[in-house]
C-alpha cells in the first residue's frame, strides 16, 4: 500500500504535471485526466516508483506519453483558452503559437523550457535520442518564432 509519500507526490506535483499535459494536448479537461492516470498508475506501482531518484519525473513522463498520444489522436489540435479552473496556460498568443507545432514538438518544448528538463532527461522520459530532442527542439523554436513575428506583424 502507498505510504504518505504519495499523497506528498500528489500534492507537491499534481498541478505542475497537469499544466505540462495542457502544453502537450492544448486540451484543459484532457490534461487533468492524463495527469490523473498518470498518478493512477504511480499508485498502482507504488513500489517501483517510490525507488526512483526523481519519481515526479516518471509521473510526468507518464502524463506526457498519453498526451503526446492523444494530441496524434485528435486533428487538428484544438487549443482554447477557458475560463474554468484547471491548468494556467500561457498569454493568448503564445498560447496559439503553440498550438501549431506537432504533439512531440509540444512535449519537447513543454519538458524543456515549462520544467526546465536536460535534453538527456527529455529524451529518456519521450524514448528518443537526444539528437532527435535537439531536432524537435530547434523546429519547435523556428516555428514559434515564426508564429510570433507573425502576429505582431498582422496584429
Amino acid at each position: 500500500m502507498p505510504s504518505d509519500d504519495f499523497e506528498e507526490l500528489w500534492v507537491r506535483h499534481y498541478a505542475a504535471v497537469a499544466r505540462t499535459a495542457f502544453l502537450v494536448s492544448g486540451d484543459r479537461e484532457a490534461a487533468m485526466d492524463d495527469a490523473q492516470e498518470a498518478f493512477a498508475r504511480a499508485f498502482q506501482h507504488w513500489g517501483k516508483v517510490s525507488k526512483l531518484e526523481r519519481p515526479e519525473g516518471w509521473v510526468h513522463k507518464v502524463a506526457t506519453n498519453l498526451a503526446v498520444s492523444r494530441a496524434r489522436r485528435r486533428r487538428p489540435p484544438r487549443m482554447t483558452v477557458r475560463t474554468e479552473p484547471g491548468p494556467e496556460p500561457p498569454d493568448d498568443e503564445l498560447f496559439a503559437a503553440i498550438g501549431s507545432l506537432t504533439p512531440a514538438q509540444r512535449a519537447v518544448i513543454a519538458l524543456r523550457f515549462y520544467l526546465d528538463w536536460s535534453v538527456a532527461d527529455v529524451a529518456l522520459a519521450l524514448g528518443k535520442q537526444p539528437g532527435t530532442v535537439t531536432a524537435l527542439t530547434h523546429q519547435a523554436m523556428v516555428r514559434l518564432r515564426e508564429q510570433l513575428s507573425k502576429e505582431r506583424h498582422d496584429g
